[in-house]
Order: C-alpha cells, then structure tokens, then sequence
C-alpha cells in the first residue's frame, strides 16, 4: 500500500475523530457569526418602526394615524433635541423619537449634553423650572416648543381619604405632546376658543385648559355685556354651564355669531319650565330645545353602579367621537335633561348621546323623592347630547357635571377628550383630534352596575367554589390512593 493511501489513517491517528469533528464545529461557528455580523449590519440600517416591535399593553410606541398624517404633510424641517447629559438618555424617549424620525425627512432627532454645549440653552427664551433632563425642544424655522419630561410622563396624585394616602398614577403622553408641538411649530394660525363669563359658569379646571393649550388653541374669556358682538377670531364659544340666563343682547348676538357660521358648545344644568328663556331662544335658532325631566337609566349596562342618573350613553359615530369609540371610552352624563328638536327645524341634527329604551324621565326632575318610576313619568330612549348643523354648529349636552374633573376621571378622560375633539373640530384642526396618553401604570376601569354584580358573583362564589371542589377531588383520590 501506497504512503499517499496510508495518509487518512494517519490523520486520523494523530488527530483523531473529536478533532476533525471539532474544527467542522468550529468553521460552522464562524460561519455562522459571519451571518449573524451582517444580518445585524442589514437591520441597523433600517428604520426603527420596522426593526422594533411594539409588545406593550398599551401600544406605548406605537403612533397614531393623526400623527402619521401630521407628519406626511409637513413642508418645514422640524428638529427633535433632546436635552440630556450623556448615558443618562431615557431609553423610552429615544426610542419614541426614533419612530417621529422614521415618519418623514423633515423630521430629525438630535441629542444635546448642556454640560457639552453651555451656550446651546441661550437660544431659546425658556421657564428654567421645567427645564428637567430628558425634556425635548420642538424647533422649526425659528418656533420652539419645550415638551417638559414632566409633560411626556404625566404622574397625578390623588388623595385617598379612607388611608389618608396618596395614590399615583402615571401615564405616557408623550404623543400628544410631541405632535402637538410640531403642529404648532409648524403652524401659521392658531384658533382661539373663547369661553362665556357673567352668568355664573362653571370654572374650567386646570386640566381642561391645559389641554387647549397643549391641542394648540388659545383661549379667552369672553364677556359680551361690553361687545356689540362675538369677537371675529373666535374658532368657538364655550358656554360651561351658567347659573343664570344670557341677556337679550348677548343672545342676539351669538345668534348672528352662529348664523354667520360661529361654533358653539354648550352644556347646561336642569332647565325648569319657564325658566332660561333666552338660553333656549339660542338652542331654538339651531333647531333644539329640551323636555321636563331628569333621565334615569333602568339598564345596568348604561349606568354607574347604585347611580342611575349617571348616566354611561350611547355615543354615536361622528369625527369628535369615532376616535373615542375605537379606544372603549365612556363618556359619563350626570343629571341630564332629554333634548328634542323644535317644530319646523330645518337644521341637521345627529343625535350624539341617546340613553336606552329602559330609561324614563322623572318630572318631579330635581325633587324627586324616588328615582323609582312613578305614574307621569315619561318613557326612553332619550338623547342628552346632540351635534346641530345650520350655517354654524351647536354641540349641547345637558349636563352641568360633565366637566368636573371628579367625573371626567371616573371615565378615563372620556369627557375632556370629547371636548377637546369638539374643539378642534370646529376649529378645522381635525388633524389633532383624539391623540391619546397612555398609561403606565395598571388601566382604570368604568364597571356597569350590571357588570359590576356579574364579576362580583365571578369572584367571591364562583372561583373560590372550584377551587373548593378541585381541592376535595385531589383529596379524595390521594385518599384512595
């Protein structure tokens, strides 16, 4: 036998089997980190929107279609700073910025270290108080916009007066924040929403004004006692609840606001026979007024629980409420009064807030004795918000608590946020409506009266009954056994 024959044994022999098997191991290893090297190289290179999936509960990087849309029509370089020392970045914040970049070329995200760039700050004219770290400047041709870390985790503190203790709750609105800021960075009008003083309105909360200011309106309040008429920049007139009837020239004069093609938003407090007429002389000239009565709702699944003149409606479709609808917001309506349109209207009228075919009105309305039904009362369903177009437009809902913020959180912002889309509405920044904080922390929920006492039953007989019987069934066999 030949040397060139006897050579494979001879390997064999001095390597051995584990070794030529480890070195096929070892090259398929490289091969493979070769792979892995440029696969990593590939994703890198693309966007973040495509790279990064998002698994949280609450689509917290996920951006919506309003902002989408936003950031397609841009025609202005907008500029994302983001003002935090180096390696102390929130990876939350970057990331979420990442996904704005993606969105449009006009959009860029850049990263400021004050202590590396001490004169970056003297361009922009900025309250040093909320000026904390992982805060984003909105720039665009010379407007800014600071979005306050305070402003994109938004943390509110309520008083629980059973433990006299504190209870927090943080949400995301960084969405809102930073989209509103590039609208207005970008913007060359903003509405102005001026909101009706003398008749003992109800004060808007900080909250609600917050957010107009955030959705890029202004507002102002508005006394027509010294104007021959509406200003002629009001995008719409807020009337929150007044104590006491308009005068006679102040409703002429919001009725030619509305006949001129003015917006106006209303919400009342229980209107007695005889009583607000020229308030009524208003809503009449838009086709709506309102019957006697204090609606309770008979249907558990449309009611706070053991409050059924708290009223959980149902919300039609229409631009201020689809957004809400898909998201499972409630919009609560306590103490409200049925709406009905006026003989020989000839406005367009959608019907937004009806309550079910179970509920009644009471006519002994604020002094009832019972919310029991009684002989007189009238029968449902009934609408207690409604939308009336006629050359302007006319949003009523009659209920004088729906902005209380204590009922606002009890529906999750249900209630501000139909305002605010209302708003923009009518002041043609449809665009901006329904752009949602998301929570941190565990989700509230609003609970029906009767799905209240189903989960009740659920969990405290039905649950601890299986366990109770799973228990004996593996007692019994182990016994056997």
């Amino acid at each position: 036998m030949s040397n060139q024959e006897k050579k494979p044994g001879a390997l064999k022999k001095m390597f051995g089997h584990r070794f030529i098997a480890g070195s096929w191991s070892a090259f398929a290893a490289v091969i493979v980190i070769v792979i892995a090297v440029v696969a990593n190289l590939i994703v890198n290179s693309l966007p973040a929107s495509t790279t990064q999936i998002d698994m949280t509960g609450n689509s917290l990087y996920s951006l919506s279609d309003q902002t989408k849309r936003i950031a397609a029509s841009l025609n202005k370089d907008v500029t994302l700073y983001l003002l935090a020392v180096s390696g102390n970045e929130d990876a939350t914040i970057t990331r979420f910025l990442s996904h704005y970049a993606d969105l449009s070329s006009h959009i860029r995200v850049e990263y400021v270290d004050p202590n590396q760039r001490p004169t970056f700050l003297k361009n922009y004219d900025l309250e040093t108080a909320r000026l904390y770290q992982n805060s984003v400047i909105v720039e665009s041709g010379g407007r800014y916009r600071l979005v306050g870390y305070d402003e994109i985790f938004v943390t509110d503190y309520n008083m629980d007066y059973y433990t006299y203790s504190y209870e927090t709750t943080t949400t995301f609105a960084g969405e809102n924040a930073i989209t509103n800021a590039i609208h207005y960075v970008t913007s060359d009008n903003l509405p102005k929403v001026y909101v009706l003083s003398g008749h003992g309105e109800e004060e808007l909360s900080e909250t609600i004004t917050d957010m107009i200011n955030q959705d890029n309106m202004t507002y102002e309040s508005l006394s027509l006692l010294t104007l021959d008429a509406v200003p002629e920049d009001a995008a719409a007139v807020l009337i929150n609840a007044p104590a006491d009837d308009l005068g006679d020239d102040e409703t002429d004069a919001l009725i030619a606001y509305l006949q001129n093609g003015g917006n106006v938003v209303l919400t009342t407090d229980y209107i007695e026979a005889g009583k607000m007429e020229n308030l009524l002389k208003l809503t009449a000239s838009m086709g709506l007024t309102v019957e006697n009565g204090v609606v309770i709702e008979a249907d558990r699944n449309m009611r706070i629980s053991r409050y059924p003149h708290y009223l959980l409606p149902d919300v039609a479709s229409h631009k201020i409420t689809d957004a809400l609808n898909e998201a499972g917001y409630y919009i609560l309506a306590p103490i409200a009064q049925p709406i009905v349109e006026t003989e020989g209207s000839t406005a367009s009228v959608t019907w937004l807030l009806t309550t079910s075919s179970s509920s009644y009105a009471k006519l002994a309305a604020l002094d009832m004795k019972t919310t029991e039904k009684e002989d007189g009362d009238t029968d449902g369903p009934f609408h207690v918000g409604a939308i009336s177009e006629k050359n302007g437009k006319l949003l009523w809902i009659t209920s004088a608590g729906l902005l209380n913020s204590s009922v606002d959180r009890t529906v999750a912002g249900g209630n501000s946020n139909l305002l605010l889309n209302a708003l923009n509405w009518m002041g043609g920044q449809e665009e901006s409506i329904s752009i949602r904080a998301k929570s941190m922390d565990e989700e509230g929920l609003t609970v029906p009266e009767a799905s209240a006492g189903f989960w009740s039953v659920v969990m405290i007989g039905v649950i601890p009954a299986v366990l109770v019987a799973v228990g004996m069934i593996i007692y019994v066999r182990r016994k056997r056994q």
